[in-house]
């Protein structure tokens, strides 16, 4: 409940459109910069409601291309978001559904449904194997939303290459590739790859490139995630085998003890 992470993705010889230059950047480096922090006082036995913000830089030039939050309330065990708790994406209430943030504990080697914060909707994200990320274990998982149609956006016809004066109303459509590497005893990400575009379209015609690359976890990100993951490896097993027995150990010596107790007292009550 009082989870609070920070993360970072990275992309070499990224493009990108600058709306305040009006003009493509190309050959870019950027990172997305994302925090998680729990709302412990929302967050109940069943359900942890995280809120997290995204802050994307072109780190050379230090510009800020875009900025998005989301609020999501998701079941602690299976990780898959839930109706609650003012559930929002960039402020605007937004019932969320599928994994949220992490997978399951003791995730499975099956698809799954993933939620996706820009098209607002769950896409089927697919188990592609098994491989060894710096010496752990992990599931690979692969997600594809073909392009779709995010939002409009009025642009210039001479930026756009199109003949005349004035604006244009373009289609924002967006596609990506999403690969989680998932360490299957915790649910947890350990490394994560988008390869992602953005365009603007005319007629659906792609006239401009907002946005294009492929954002992939820094190494400092990927060891903070190992080293949690081990935490989880030697605490969840415990939790799902040892502590059960010890907790029926103790029911039944519990049980045993009542019934003791009251052949006791049915005894007493004969000699009263």
């Amino acid at each position: 409940m009082d989870q609070y992470s920070e993360t970072v993705n990275r992309g070499e010889d990224v493009t990108y459109f600058s709306a305040e230059e009006l003009e493509q950047i190309e050959g870019a480096t950027v990172e997305a910069y994302t925090t998680v922090r729990g709302d412990v006082a929302a967050s109940d036995d069943d359900i942890v409601v995280w809120d997290q913000f995204t802050w994307v830089e072109d780190i050379e030039r230090d510009f800020a291309i875009l900025s998005s939050s989301r609020r999501t309330p998701h079941d602690r065990v299976t990780g898959e978001a839930v109706d609650c708790c003012d559930a929002a994406v960039n402020e605007e209430a937004e019932v969320q559904s599928g994994q949220a943030f992490k997978f399951p504990f003791f995730t499975e080697q099956k698809d799954y449904e993933f939620y996706d914060t820009t098209v607002r909707e769950s896409h089927p994200i697919e188990f592609a194997g098994e491989e060894e990320i710096e010496g752990v274990d992990t599931y690979k998982f692969v997600q594809e939303i073909e392009p779709t149609k995010t939002g409009e956006r009025e642009l210039p016809r001479s930026l756009l290459g199109m003949d005349g004066d004035g604006d244009v109303v373009t289609d924002e459509m967006y596609s990506v590739t999403r690969t989680y590497w998932i360490e299957p005893v915790s649910g947890a990400p350990i490394m994560l790859s988008e390869d992602q575009h953005r365009g603007a379209f005319v007629d659906g015609e792609e006239k401009l490139v907002l946005f294009d690359g492929d954002m992939r976890f820094t190494d400092e990100t990927v060891d903070a995630n190992i080293e949690n993951a081990q935490q989880a490896l030697t605490a969840l097993p415990l939790l799902r085998t040892t502590v059960p027995l010890v907790l029926t150990g103790v029911g039944a010596g519990l049980i045993i003890l009542g019934a003791l107790l009251a052949l006791s007292a049915r005894g007493a009550d004969r000699r009263g």
